[in-house]
């Protein structure tokens, strides 16, 4: 990413998505094309909660308001491409964004008679530079004058 941004937040997770042996290819993979947007956002993270949930958190921090959402899922070879970013905004204007990006493998396993997929997926939230020097200043001020 650009110099000009600083990641706030950042984790990796692998998700199981679980299928019947006898669900059709076809079902599949239109399921696993629409995981990203249906489940993606709501995924548990630790105890931060949801994607969504660290996303308003860091935009109240940093004083931004989410804006537009951008979803890219791609087939490339035997794997799905995913890519989500999410703009956060100052007056308008994007000063950070939410990022989902990963990759769902077409070939699953096979678990308790079940098909398996693992979704894997990055999860990162960058702010502007900018905007983290302005946040540590006005952190800074809330101490008042200190004497030594």
């Amino acid at each position: 990413m650009s110099s000009d941004y600083t990641v706030v937040y950042e984790t990796e997770v692998e998700v199981p998505v679980r299928f019947s042996k006898d669900t059709p290819e076809e079902a599949r993979l239109r399921r696993l094309e629409r995981w990203p947007r249906e489940a993606g956002l709501t995924q548990p993270l630790g105890e931060g909660g949801s994607f969504t949930n660290m996303v308003k958190e860091y935009s109240n921090t940093y004083d931004l308001q989410p804006g537009e959402r951008k979803w890219s899922v791609e087939r490339s070879g035997d794997k799905l491409i995913v890519s989500m970013k999410w703009s956060l905004l100052k007056n308008g204007v994007e000063k950070g964004h939410a990022d989902i990006n990963g990759e769902i493998p077409l070939t699953p396993t096979e678990e308790s008679g079940a098909l398996v997929y693992t979704v894997k997926l990055r999860y990162s939230i960058w702010v502007s530079n900018d905007v983290l020097s302005e946040k540590a200043t006005s952190d800074l001020s809330g101490f008042g004058e200190i004497n030594f």
